[in-house]
């Protein structure tokens, strides 16, 4: 698991692909973190601007850690591609 430290933006990258193999567009897209102490925050592709299409199915949402603790994230598509998939990363306890 990657770890960081406080006070870091991270990029969490989403990578979505036909069963061809082919870089494709879902018709729908969120991404949801959820924060060490529990809070969830989603975001919808095509209403919140804090998701963001960088080129065709290659999307990232730019994260403020500032909690320090596991942080897990999760993908969900539906539509023309259903897929969900997530990870985590880690904040450390400020050294100072």
């Amino acid at each position: 698991m990657p770890e960081f430290e406080p006070i870091t933006r991270i990029r969490i990258r989403a990578t979505i692909r036909g069963f061809d193999g082919v870089l494709s567009d879902p018709t729908t897209l969120e991404c949801t973190v959820r924060e060490p102490d529990g809070t969830e925050t989603t975001y919808i592709w095509g209403t919140d601007v804090e998701l963001v299409q960088a080129d065709t199915g290659d999307f990232y949402v730019d994260w403020d850690a500032s909690q320090a603790g596991q942080h897990k994230y999760r993908w969900q598509s539906g539509g023309t591609i259903v897929v969900s998939f997530g990870g985590s990363f880690n904040i450390r306890q400020p050294r100072f």
